[in-house]
C-alpha cells in the first residue's frame, strides 16, 4: 500500500553511496526512518532537500508487519526550519527535543498532537513569524512535553476545572501555534520542573 505523509526530520545519517537515512516523526506513521536515495546530493540552492528540522511531504510503501525502515519516494519540502541553527541554544534545545521524541515514540503509532506541537516549537525556535509573541525556550520545552505526555495518557487528571481549562488551552496552543495561556515566568519554570518529574516517573528516556 502506498502511503503519503508529512514527516519532520529529527536525525539524518549518510547511508550507502549518495543516500540518506532520515529518522523523525510523522502525524500518522509516528516514529519512522526513511532511506532517501540521492539525499546527499545538493539541490539547486546548494542544500540537501532532506535536512534536519525540515518538514517533508513524501510517499512510501507499507508492506505491513513490524517494518520500521521504508524507502521514501516523491519527497518535497513543506517547510524548512533552518533558522534553528542560527542560535546555538535553540539548536541544542531542538536536538534534545529530537532525542526525547525518537527515544520514546513507538513506530507506527500515530502522534498528531505531538507532531503539530513539534512543528509549532520549531517555528518559534527558528524565528518564523507566527502571528504572536515568540515562545521562550522554557515555554517551548513545556509545550512539547505536555503534548507528548497528554497524547500518550501520561498526565494525571486535573484536580479542578481551572486546571483542566489551562491544560486544554496549552495543548491547543501547541497544536495551533497560537498564543499560550498567560501566566508568570516562574510558573512556566515550575511547570517545566513538574513535567520533568513526570518524565522520570514514567521512566522515559532523555
Amino acid at each position: 500500500m502506498i502511503i503519503s505523509t508529512q514527516f519532520i526530520v529529527l536525525d539524518k545519517r549518510p547511508y550507502r553511496e549518495s543516500a540518506l537515512l532520515c529518522s523523525g516523526l510523522g502525524p500518522d506513521c509516528g516514529k519512522a526512518s526513511f532511506v532517501m536515495h540521492g539525499g546527499q546530493k545538493l539541490s539547486d540552492k546548494n542544500f540537501p532537500a532532506a535536512d534536519l528540522f525540515r518538514e517533508l511531504e513524501l510517499e512510501y510503501e507499507d508492506k505491513g508487519g513490524n517494518q520500521e525502515l521504508f524507502t521514501a519516494k516523491n519527497v518535497e519540502i513543506i517547510a524548512a526550519f533552518d533558522g534553528v541553527a542560527e542560535n546555538p541554544r535553540h539548536f541544542k534545545l531542538a536536538g534534545m527535543i529530537s532525542s526525547f521524541i525518537l527515544k520514546n515514540s513507538a513506530p507506527s503509532l500515530p502522534q498528531p498532537y505531538t507532531y503539530d506541537s513539534l512543528r509549532s516549537v520549531l517555528c518559534n525556535l527558528a524565528g518564523v513569524e507566527c502571528g504572536h509573541e515568540p515562545w521562550s525556550m522554557e515555554q517551548c520545552s513545556v509545550v512539547i512535553k505536555t503534548a507528548f505526555l497528554y497524547e500518550n495518557g501520561m498526565l494525571p487528571e486535573p484536580q479542578n476545572e481551572e486546571q483542566s481549562e489551562f491544560l486544554e488551552n496549552l495543548v491547543a496552543s501547541g497544536i495551533d501555534n497560537s498564543p499560550l495561556p498567560e501566566c508568570a515566568d516562574n510558573y512556566w519554570r515550575a511547570l517545566n520542573n513538574w513535567l520533568n518529574s513526570l518524565i522520570e516517573y514514567h521512566h522515559l528516556k532523555r
